[in-house]
């Protein structure tokens, strides 16, 4: 019974020698424990640190990918956009005061369907300045409305008026049929200023095209293609090119420095001759935004588009344009130009 009893006590209460080896054991079980626990926070942080640097990565790239020179900016829709803002069908604003006015208003048709087939033609594609690929004669066209004394919506907003229907008018013929009364009817339309007088200069100007700038069947085709002015700057270098341009133009009365100019900045996207042309204005505008230093030509800046004639012509229209626009300091600033 006492044996029983010892038996049962001893199986109940460890010997000392039992506590410490069982002691021992569970520290040595818990100093494990302890280690597993602290390798696997150190491989949890490894991991963490890890897939935090893999996270960034991306953004790194991305970020990368993001930034833009002010160039790139320039040769965007958003420059372009801001640049040549979208004329709206309408009058939109009036730009002459209420009351009576001094010439009366032409004829309600005058202007409209002067031959059978251009009201036709005109309907197939709406043609905006300087979106839409324009012939030669048109782009001459739209640089003598464009150096008018009025603003740049306004003589965008004549142009579009001009080519597209109810008028059409976008041949030599086009406009020589029109006559006096129906180009000022265009002018009424786009309630523009001026209206008499540059009604009266663009008869002048297809007086002045027949004459100079023909090729030699002379047919309307000819004419506005200017086949005959192109044909004299053959073998010419570009500055030679550009010169024989304004000394035939400007024999044309009403046409000035200013038009052959715009002229030249457009039509040096058709013509190779004449390439590469910029003005004072767009050099001024460059220089704004980084890509030219003062005295620096259209060399240079031609260069910066790999002398991509389109990417060039693209360049200086938004250039050009945000200057008229007056956001040329917002686009410098969102082109990133002012740092």
């Amino acid at each position: 019974m006492a044996r029983g009893s010892k038996a049962s006590a001893e199986s109940v209460s460890p010997s000392t020698g039992d506590k410490r080896k069982r002691g021992s054991k569970a520290e040595e079980h818990d100093e494990k424990s302890k280690e597993e626990g602290q390798e696997e926070q150190s491989s949890g942080a490894k991991d963490d640190a890890e897939e935090e640097e893999a996270g960034d990565e991306p953004k790194t790239k991305a970020a990368k990918t993001e930034t833009s020179s002010p160039l790139d900016w320039l040769l965007s829709d958003d420059a372009f956009n801001m640049a040549n803002p979208e004329i709206p069908q309408g009058h939109g604003e009036v730009d002459w005061a209420d009351g009576p006015h001094k010439n009366s208003p032409p004829p309600e048709s005058a202007g409209k369907g002067t031959t059978d087939n251009k009201e036709s033609k005109a309907q197939d594609e709406i043609l905006r300045y300087p979106q839409s690929a324009l012939t030669p004669f048109q782009n001459l066209v739209a640089a003598c409305l464009l150096s008018k004394p009025f603003s740049h919506r306004l003589g965008l907003r004549t142009i579009q008026t001009l080519l597209n229907p109810p008028f059409g008018i976008r041949t030599v013929a086009d406009l020589d049929e029109a006559g006096y009364e129906g180009r000022r009817k265009v002018m009424w339309e786009a309630r523009t200023q001026h209206k008499e007088k540059t009604a009266a200069q663009l008869g002048d100007l297809v007086d002045g095209v027949k004459e100079l700038c023909g090729g030699e069947g002379d047919a309307d085709e000819d004419l506005s293609e200017l086949k005959g002015l192109k044909a004299e700057l053959e073998g010419l270098e570009a500055e030679a090119a550009q010169g024989k341009v304004k000394e035939t133009l400007t024999k044309i009365k009403g046409i000035g420095p200013g038009v052959v100019g715009i002229f030249l900045r457009r039509i040096q996207g058709d013509w190779k001759e004449v390439f590469p042309y910029a003005d004072d204005r767009s050099l001024a505008a460059a220089v704004q935004f980084g890509l030219l230093k003062e005295g620096e030509g259209a060399q240079v800046l031609a260069d910066q588009v790999g002398s991509d004639r389109a990417k060039f012509v693209r360049l200086l229209d938004t250039l050009i344009g945000l200057d008229l626009e007056k956001v040329l300091d917002d686009a410098v600033k969102k082109a990133g130009a002012d740092k």
